[in-house]
């Protein structure tokens, strides 16, 4: 199958990691997330729909399949992961898991 590769961003803190992934025409029903060890993979769909009795005259617009697969460095909080779909953005927060992340020490 021909993929089409989404733009996107990641930024990571102490914390997690933010991920932007940009799938325009791709509502939130259209995504599919899938985290397995540490591969993080997103999916959708767009479709270009002529309306029922209308003919294409001209198509530019991609339509296929969206498919973008991170490998994160760390463990991730499976149960913590938000993710939101807005303006055919998806924005993703994945919290690292409590193993990983830098533990401050208090000095008695």
């Amino acid at each position: 199958q021909n993929w089409l590769r989404p733009l996107y961003n990641v930024s990571e803190s102490e914390d997690g990691f933010s991920v932007l992934v940009n799938l325009p025409g791709v509502s939130k029903e259209g995504v599919d997330l899938s985290l397995e060890k540490d591969v993080l993979t997103v999916t959708g769909s767009r479709t270009n729909k002529v309306p029922e009795g209308w003919r294409a005259l001209r198509r530019e617009l991609p339509c296929g399949d969206y498919r973008l697969s991170l490998r994160l460095n760390v463990p991730v909080n499976e149960a913590k992961i938000k993710a939101r779909v807005e303006n055919g953005v998806l924005d993703l927060n994945l919290p690292k898991a409590e193993e990983v992340r830098p533990r401050k020490i208090k000095i008695s």
